[in-house]
């Protein structure tokens, strides 16, 4: 601990505002630790330009339509929060309908790979821009770095069906790279190579992850309870950090499970002191061999208290 830091605790434990009572109410640990803020939400990216004005009821059970989209580099890692998906027919006023899932992927044109999120079921209003909240939860969706695919799934058959509710593009001519299909047969394909004649209105709000000061600064964090950050790197395909901050000594189990709830790897199960501490997991089952990629979950247990976050592992 810094002498700064070290002379601000003295200052507040001697502070004459203070009761003995109320310092023994005090349950609080504190660390000099960098500087670290949420960042801001950054305006939303999309490539459509006005509103939608071309229906494409042109899709199958199964098949998906979405846009590629690119932060600024110095923006990676990103979090995506929210996305829109333009929906409507040729003659309005459809009823909602649900649709199988709004997917996201990290990665863009020619393939972009399996989703690191899927909101499954989204209901969608015809003649708006539909948006969802993809990330209750910090540190959610996390893209570390280029392009990555934002598209919806489709649930019901609308072919040729000139009554029935789909996807809209704006109609100003179609930017290569930045429109996706996934079609069956056939895969994924540029939407300007299957003739679309607009961009898709499809769009995604983030926030940068890292919103860090210099690391000469210092300041005090305090904590009740324990904390389990958010994984990074989130997706990986290497080794993933995890970082957690306890607020007294104690017992810590910290493991990864998969999605059915059974223990994929432990990584600590043992008394640790007050204060941050880090683990990693490289991918590996308790055992010893490599799990499938897929969602699992990191949960810490401590204090009577347990925590979890959710990681991707990429292969």
């Amino acid at each position: 601990m810094s002498a700064t830091s070290a002379a601000s605790l003295r200052s507040l434990f001697s502070a004459r505002r203070l009761s003995p009572a109320a310092l023994m109410l005090l349950v609080l640990i504190a660390f000099a630790v960098p500087v670290t803020a949420t960042c801001p939400e950054e305006p939303p990216l999309q490539s459509y330009t006005g509103g939608g004005q071309t229906i494409c009821p042109c899709f199958v059970e199964g098949e998906e339509a979405g846009a590629v989209l690119t932060a600024p580099a110095e923006h990676y890692p990103i979090e995506i929060l929210r996305v829109g998906i333009g929906w409507g027919s040729q003659f309005g006023g459809t009823p909602q309908q649900q649709e199988a899932a709004v997917n996201v992927y990290a990665a863009g044109l020619p393939n972009p790979g399996t989703p690191i999120f899927s909101l499954p079921g989204p209901v969608l209003s015809d003649g708006y821009v539909n948006e969802f909240n993809l990330a209750p939860l910090p540190g959610e969706i996390i893209v570390n770095s280029g392009a990555f695919t934002v598209t919806l799934e489709f649930l019901y058959d609308n072919v040729g069906n000139i009554y029935a509710p789909s996807v809209v593009h704006d109609g100003n001519g179609c930017q290569g790279g930045k429109n996706v299909i996934f079609a069956i047969p056939g895969g994924w394909m540029d939407g300007c190579a299957a003739l679309l004649t607009g961009d898709w209105v499809v769009y995604a709000v983030y926030r940068p992850v890292n919103c860090t000061t210099s690391t000469d600064e210092q300041i005090l964090v305090s904590t009740s309870v324990p904390v389990l950050l958010a994984p990074q790197p989130n997706p990986f395909s290497g080794t993933t950090r995890i970082d957690f901050v306890l607020p007294a000594a104690g017992r810590v189990d910290l493991a990864v499970y998969d999605v059915a709830g059974r223990l994929v790897s432990s990584l600590v199960s043992e008394t640790l002191g007050a204060g941050p501490h880090s683990a990693s997991w490289d991918g590996v089952g308790a055992n010893g061999r490599s799990a499938a990629a897929g969602t699992y979950f990191v949960r810490l247990n401590s204090g009577g208290r347990s925590e979890t976050r959710r990681v991707l592992l990429l292969k």
